[in-house]
């Protein structure tokens, strides 16, 4: 018996499979390899860092971005691109730059960059309307005028805190001094204000008048003085030839330990934490050295809420956030006091303030 044999579309050249299965192995090559170099366009890491955003100061540009291979900066003043993940850049004119950055030739990002020129930093500080003389225990107003300003953040010099937030706030000074008093606002920290005042101690009033006439008066000096006569030697003179003196002993100068200070750690990676706490893969104990173990500081939350930093973590523990602004309030030992931070979090596909 013999076998009977289905022939597949017979009547279609070879050629045609030949070149369908050729284009099949091709969108299969480029398909991992999209696979293999995609990346979180939404969960970019990168920094753009600068002691003072100022004109031939250096910036700094760092990208950590998992996945990422590839880099393309355009740093907005038409000079050449920058392929490499960390480099530098200078500014040569002040003004507003917008960065890009490009990341594996499919994600881009861009970011604000204010560059100042000393002269221009003149006339653009906030102003600090205060008295220059005030006394402790008594209630100082102080007032403050900055052309579009939104928040206000004073510290009255007594702590490295932030006292009051608000345009007009009142104070009771608690010790006598020099005070330095400080005003951010909208969170610039490049122009913050400066004004002097000094506190005098609370001024003591008498609660009766004094009668003149109960008053007595000294009495004049022959009163006190003694009778004439002749000189006599005094007895001192003799007694102190036979007391021996002690020799002279070198002064040791006490040793000095050095005071221990908490580590630096600049505003960027303050934030790159943060949003690993947010991914849950850090948690408040990352923070405790750069704290000295104080996780109850208290954070400023777009600039309407306080909450101590031990519940700011767990309230964006799991969540998609996506930080602003940031500043880190530090005392003399390098130990954070205080945080002032801008966030959105991400619900239903939508950027939103908490």
């Amino acid at each position: 018996m013999k076998k009977i044999k289905f022939n597949f579309l017979p009547n279609i050249d070879p050629r045609i499979y030949l070149s369908f299965g050729f284009f099949f192995l091709l969108s299969l090559i480029f398909f991992i390899y999209q696979y293999f170099r995609h990346i979180d366009c939404e969960n970019a890491k990168y920094i753009v860092h600068a002691d003072e955003f100022l004109v031939n100061r250096v910036v700094e540009f760092y990208d950590n971005t998992e996945g990422a291979t590839s880099w393309k900066w355009d740093f907005g003043d038409s000079t050449a691109i920058d392929n490499r993940q960390r480099t530098f850049h200078q500014y040569k004119k002040p003004g507003e730059y917008i960065v890009k950055l490009t990341i594996n030739g499919s994600c881009t990002h861009e970011k604000l960059v204010t560059i100042s020129s000393i002269s221009q930093q003149n006339g653009y500080l906030p102003i600090i309307m205060a008295p220059d003389v005030a006394f402790v225990g008594e209630t100082v107003q102080f007032n403050a005028e900055k052309e579009d300003g939104e928040s206000w953040e004073w510290s009255f010099g007594e702590t490295a805190a932030t006292d009051a937030l608000g345009k007009s706030p009142i104070y009771k000074f608690k010790t006598v001094g020099d005070k330095k008093i400080t005003l951010i606002v909208n969170g610039d920290v490049e122009h913050t204000a400066v004004k002097t005042i000094y506190v005098a101690p609370k001024t003591i009033r008498a609660k009766q008048k004094i009668d003149i006439k109960s008053y007595e008066f000294e009495k004049p000096h022959a009163a006190f003085s003694l009778p004439k006569g002749d000189a006599q030697k005094d007895p001192l003179i003799d007694m102190l030839q036979y007391i021996p003196v002690s020799p002279k002993t070198k002064s040791k100068k006490d040793s000095l330990i050095a005071e221990k200070k908490a580590p630096e750690i600049s505003n960027e990676q303050f934030q790159l934490l943060l949003n690993q706490v947010a991914a849950q893969t850090k948690t408040k104990d990352d923070f405790k050295e750069y704290l000295c173990g104080k996780y109850d500081i208290p954070i400023v939350v777009n600039n309407n809420k306080l909450v101590p930093f031990e519940q700011f973590c767990q309230n964006i523990a799991g969540k998609k956030i996506k930080i602003t602004a940031l500043r880190l309030n530090k005392n003399q030992k390098n130990c954070i006091q205080n945080i002032n931070i801008q966030y959105k979090v991400k619900k239903y596909l939508i950027w939103m303030k908490e």
